[in-house]
C-alpha cells in the first residue's frame, strides 16, 4: 500500500494495488475509487482534505464499493 499526500490539490491518493486503472467512481463528494479490468479496487482518491468539513471514513468507503 502507498499514500500520497498532493499539497497542491490537497488530496491524498491510497494505492493498493499496482494495476491498470480501467474505471474510477466517485462515492460521494470528493471520493473517488479506482478499479482495474477484474473489478478490484486499486486506489481511493480523497479530494480537498483540509478543507473537507466530512470525516471520510475509507473503510466504509470500500465496504460500498
Amino acid at each position: 500500500m502507498k499514500i500520497i499526500y498532493d499539497n497542491e490539490t490537497d488530496s491524498i491518493y491510497v494505492k493498493f494495488l499496482d494495476d491498470k486503472i480501467v474505471e474510477s467512481e466517485e462515492k460521494n463528494s470528493g471520493t473517488i475509487v479506482d478499479y482495474n479490468e477484474k473489478g478490484e479496487i486499486v486506489a481511493v482518491e480523497v479530494l480537498n482534505v483540509k478543507t473537507n468539513p466530512y470525516e471520510i471514513d475509507i473503510p466504509t468507503v470500500l465496504q460500498s464499493a
